[in-house]
């Protein structure tokens, strides 16, 4: 998991503080045996609204990615 506190923007920047966030992210692997391995990934777990700050051109902030799923095999030989 990953905290990031509440984030003040510059004091010539009209736009919003960004709010504190959490992001947890989770894996789990299975070693069939010596050469297989499989393994599922979920990013944001919890599918938080979390944003990024942009420069002043931008109007708003860069919305940072929502729960994304991933699968891996690996084979070794």
């Amino acid at each position: 998991a990953n905290w990031t506190g509440e984030r003040p923007g510059p004091a010539s920047d009209p736009r919003k503080p960004l709010r504190a966030h959490t992001l947890a992210d989770t894996t789990i692997t299975y070693l069939h045996d010596r050469r297989w391995e499989f393994a599922a990934s979920v990013r944001n777990l919890f599918d938080v609204d979390a944003w990024e700050y942009t420069g002043r051109s931008i109007p708003g902030h860069l919305p940072l990615p929502g729960r994304s799923l991933f699968a891996e095999i690996r084979y070794k030989f």
